[in-house]
């Protein structure tokens, strides 16, 4: 099925088009690519794109969710694999910190042990979390990765469980959306605050192929690609709304799923 673009994307005759092309963005992930397209309200000659920062309306708030997690998936997944650890960290209540900042400056100190561990062991650690404490009992979900060790032999969460798990093979985790929507409470726009998101500084963050479109005419079936197949769950036509200019903007998400041989 189609969309109906009729009367709905109006950018087409926007003063200053030129210098603001409509894109397409892929990140090539391992075993997924992620495709993004819309419009860039300005896309520079060191190949940036430069969005206007405006008040935060209701719209606007969703379209960083939507972004946020378009990012953390694109590291999640860019980052972390089989085996890697997925380990909520929770308060037992006789260990129950009195605030939201001590609970902080204990995750922080458990995170430079597990960091300082593997550095002993000459290993990096990379991971990205996500806090939650709003309306439940303060707790912590990390993502990191396993360079081949003992679980057993990291550094002991002591103030409560540490519930383990690690990542299967597939070819795509939605754990770094899992993340934004529980730090953020996409689903509840009237209920900021729930909690945060971090990740460590040396992630590989890997860099777009870009291509410039001609506008957004692109169909709602994306193109099939040789050693890939689309997931469908993850296609997404809309629009979004740019209140100020009065003008509603397309765009399409997506991603190719790696097929094993």
């Amino acid at each position: 099925m189609r969309l109906d673009t009729s009367n709905k994307v109006t950018t087409m005759n926007y003063k200053g088009r030129e210098k603001m092309p409509w894109i397409e963005k892929e990140y090539n992930c391992g075993n997924c690519i992620i495709v993004k397209k819309g419009y860039a309200s300005r896309y520079g000659a060191k190949k940036e794109i430069a969005h206007i920062t405006n008040k935060t309306t209701e719209i606007q708030q969703r379209v960083n969710d939507r972004n946020a997690m378009f990012r953390y998936s694109i590291l999640a997944n860019a980052n972390f694999k089989k085996g890697d650890f997925f380990i909520t960290y929770t308060f037992r209540k006789s260990f129950l910190p009195p605030s939201v900042k001590d609970c902080k400056k204990l995750w922080a100190k458990y995170r430079r042990k597990i960091r300082n561990y593997y550095k002993k062991l000459g290993f990096e650690f990379k991971y990205i979390y996500a806090f939650e404490h709003e309306g439940v009992r303060p707790h912590f979900h990390m993502l990191f990765n396993n360079p081949g060790i003992n679980i057993a032999d990291l550094p002991q969460w002591e103030f409560g469980i540490a519930h383990i798990e690690c990542l299967d093979d597939r070819e795509y985790h939605s754990i770094g959306e899992y993340f934004v929507k529980i730090a953020y409470d996409v689903d509840n726009p009237d209920c900021k605050g729930k909690g945060e998101l971090g990740c460590s500084r040396n992630l590989y963050r890997p860099e777009p192929d870009i291509k410039i479109l001609e506008g957004p005419n692109w169909d709602d079936q994306p193109e099939e690609r040789e050693g890939y197949e689309i997931d469908y769950d993850s296609l997404e036509n809309g629009y979004v709304e740019v209140i100020e200019n009065h003008l509603t903007f397309r765009f399409q998400t997506f991603r190719y799923i790696r097929l094993i041989v």
